[in-house]
C-alpha cells in the first residue's frame, strides 16, 4: 500500500480541494486538483470552458487526467464532482489510489457555494440553485455511494483531514474484490482496522453486532457506533435454531429494521450464525463479516455459506449469503488461545492441500505455535499467511459460488470431521476434528491407491507442527462415527462422497468408497 494515491470525490464544495491539500502536507504527498490542473493547461475557467467548448469536450479532459494521473503514485487528488460518476476514470483512478467519497448536506453545500466567490459553478446557474442541488445530489446518490464516505458537514477541514488519516493509518494491507453471483464486496485485510468497520464496509445505516461472551467483551467496543450488541454463548453447541430464533427476539426489541447491517464478530461459529440471521431476518439484511479467529478468517467468512445445525446433524439448514464486506483484523489473533489458533492452522493447512504448494510450504517453514502464551508469529508474518490462504479460498469460490462443482473440494476432510464433532459432544472443535479429518483423507487417499504412502506422513507431521491433533479419540465409538457420516448433508443417493488426494494441489470428488476400507481407515485412525 506503499505511496498509493489518495483520491478524494464528491459533489461540489464538500471540502475535497481544503482537506486534499492538508492531507497532502501531512502525509508528505503531491497535490492535484483536477479542475486547477485542466484550466492551467488550458488557460481558461471551467466556467470558460463549458461556454465555449461544451461539456462534453470537458468530460474528455477529464478521462485525459484520470488517465494521466492513475499511471503515476504518491499523489492526493481532489476531482471534479462527476469526474469519478465515469466507470473508466473510477477504473483508471482506482488501480493505484484508494477513493473516498465527501459528502455534505445540501443547506451546508448551498452555504459553502455562497461564500466561495472564487469559483464559478455552471451546474448551478439556474433560478433555484437549492433545488438543482437536491436534484443532482439524488440523481448521484447511487454512484457516490459506491465509495466509502466521510461527512464533513459540522466539521472543520482539520478535523476531516484527521478522521481520514486516522484510517489511512490503520490501512489495510490487502483488499481483494470478491465476484460471487451478481454481488461485488471486498476482503480487507489489517491490522488494527477494527474501529474503522463501518467506514471501510460504507455502512449508513443501524448496526447489529452478533458476538458470544467470549469475543463481545474485547472486542465489541471497538466497532464504533453501534446500535445494538446480541450476545450468545459461546461454543459450536449454540448453533441451534433456538438461538436464532432468540437473536431475532433482540433484534425485534432493539427496534432493528431493514435498513441496517448486521456484523459478525467473532469466530467460525458467529460467521455462520450471524450469517444466517442476516440472510432471514425480515428477508434479509446485509452482512458484514468480522471474524476475530483464523479459523473464520480463511474459511467460514468467505463465500457465503452459512449454517444451522440440527439434532440429525451439523448445517442442515443454511442459505448463500454474500457478505457486503470482509474486514479481518489480524491484531486479534494475538489474543487467541493457543487451542484457536491451531484450530484455524486445520483451514490453512486444508488450502494448501488443495490449492497452493506454496501455502503448505509457508506453513511447514513458519514459526505458527504460541511460545510461553504469545504466538511466535508477528503481524507482518500473520497478514501475509492470512492474505495467502483466503486468496486460495477466494480464487476457488468465485470459480463456483453456489458449490455446485470445484468449490465442493473445499470439504477435504469435513465428511470424517461432521461425525467427529457430534459424536465427541464437541469436546473436539472444529479446526481440530477437520485437522483428523484430514489425516483419515490422506490415509484412505493411500489405501485405495490414489496417493503414495509419504503424503499422509507428511501431512500428519504439518498437522502435528502446528499442535493439531491427527488421530481418532480411543474413547470414540467407531460404529457412532459411521452412523454420524451417514447423515451427513454431503451424502448423495444413499452414498458418502469424499474428497481425496493424488497429490498436493491434485484432489477428487469421489462415491466409490467401500464400506470395508472406510471401516479400515477409521480403525486406523484411532491408532496411535
Amino acid at each position: 500500500m506503499e505511496r498509493t494515491n489518495i483520491i478524494l470525490t464528491g459533489f461540489m464544495a464538500t471540502g475535497k480541494t481544503t482537506v486534499g491539500r492538508l492531507l497532502a502536507d501531512r502525509l508528505g504527498y503531491e497535490f492535484v486538483d483536477t479542475d486547477q490542473l485542466i484550466e492551467a493547461r488550458c488557460g481558461r475557467s471551467i466556467a470558460e470552458i463549458f461556454r465555449e467548448r461544451g461539456e462534453a469536450a470537458f468530460r474528455a479532459l477529464e478521462a485525459d487526467i484520470a488517465r494521466e494521473l492513475g499511471e503515476r503514485t504518491g499523489l492526493v487528488v481532489s476531482t471534479g464532482g462527476r469526474l469519478m460518476l465515469d466507470p473508466d476514470n473510477a477504473a483508471a483512478l482506482s488501480r493505484t489510489g484508494r477513493v473516498f467519497c465527501l459528502v455534505a448536506t445540501p443547506e451546508e453545500i448551498m452555504d459553502r457555494v455562497a461564500l466561495d466567490t472564487r469559483h464559478q459553478r455552471p451546474l448551478l446557474e439556474v433560478p433555484n440553485p437549492m433545488e438543482r442541488i437536491v436534484e443532482l445530489l439524488g440523481a448521484r446518490e447511487d454512484q457516490y455511494g459506491r465509495f466509502p464516505q466521510l461527512l464533513t458537514s459540522d466539521r472543520s477541514a482539520e478535523e476531516v483531514t484527521t478522521y481520514l488519516s486516522g484510517i489511512l493509518e490503520a490501512a489495510p494491507d490487502l483488499r481483494v474484490p470478491i465476484t460471487a453471483s451478481s454481488q461485488r464486496y471486498e476482503y480487507i485485510v489489517g491490522a488494527g482496522i477494527l474501529p474503522f468497520m463501518a467506514r471501510l464496509a460504507n455502512l449508513k445505516g443501524p448496526v447489529a453486532v452478533i458476538t458470544d461472551a467470549q469475543v463481545g467483551p474485547m472486542y465489541a467496543q471497538s466497532c464504533g457506533d453501534v446500535d445494538v450488541v446480541v450476545t450468545v454463548s459461546p461454543g459450536g453447541q449454540h448453533k441451534t435454531l433456538e438461538m436464532v430464533q432468540r437473536v431475532f427476539g433482540e433484534l425485534v426489541a432493539a427496534g432493528f429494521d431493514r435498513r441496517g447491517a448486521i456484523v459478525a464478530l467473532g469466530g467460525a461459529v458467529i460467521s455462520e450464525l450471524a450469517g444466517f440471521v442476516a440472510a432471514t431476518f425480515m428477508r434479509g439484511v446485509d452482512c458484514v463479516q468480522c471474524p476475530t479467529s483464523l479459523l473464520a478468517m480463511v474459511d467460514t467468512s468467505i463465500g457465503g455459506k452459512t449454517g444451522i445445525d440440527l439434532p440429525e446433524g451439523k448445517n442442515l439448514m443454511g442459505v448463500f449469503k454474500q457478505p457486503k464486506a470482509v474486514l479481518a483484523d489480524v491484531a486479534t489473533l494475538q489474543s487467541l488461545p493457543a487451542r484457536e489458533f491451531a484450530c484455524g492452522m486445520a483451514e490453512v493447512v486444508k488450502h494448501g492441500l488443495i490449492a497452493d504448494r506454496d501455502l503448505l510450504a509457508k506453513v511447514e517453514k513458519g514459526r505458527w505455535r504460541q511460545e510461553s502464551g504469545r504466538l511466535q508469529a508477528n503481524l507482518p508474518e500473520l497478514r501475509e499467511l492470512v492474505a495467502q490462504a483466503i486468496q486460495t479460498k477466494i480464487r476457488i469460490v468465485q470459480e463456483d459460488p453456489f458449490e455446485t462443482g470445484r468449490r465442493k473440494l473445499l470439504n477435504l476432510g469435513h465428511t470424517f470431521a461432521h461425525a467427529l464433532e457430534p459424536v465427541s459432544g464437541f469436546r473436539l472443535r472444529h479446526g481440530e476434528a477437520v485437522a483428523i479429518g484430514l489425516a483419515a483423507a490422506a490415509g484412505l487417499s493411500a489405501r485405495l491407491g490414489c496417493c503414495a504412502p509419504e503424503l499422509p506422513l507428511r501431512i500428519d507431521a504439518v498437522l502435528e507442527a502446528v499442535g493439531l491433533p491427527t488421530r481418532i479419540p480411543a474413547d470414540l465409538d467407531r460404529r457412532a462415527l459411521l452412523r454420524a457420516m451417514g447423515s451427513d448433508k454431503k451424502r448423495t443417493a444413499g452414498r458418502l462422497r469424499f474428497v481425496l488426494l493424488r497429490d498436493i494441489g491434485d484432489v477428487f470428488l469421489s462415491e466409490a468408497v467401500p464400506d470395508d476400507v472406510l471401516e479400515e481407515t477409521l480403525a486406523a485412525a484411532g491408532r496411535p
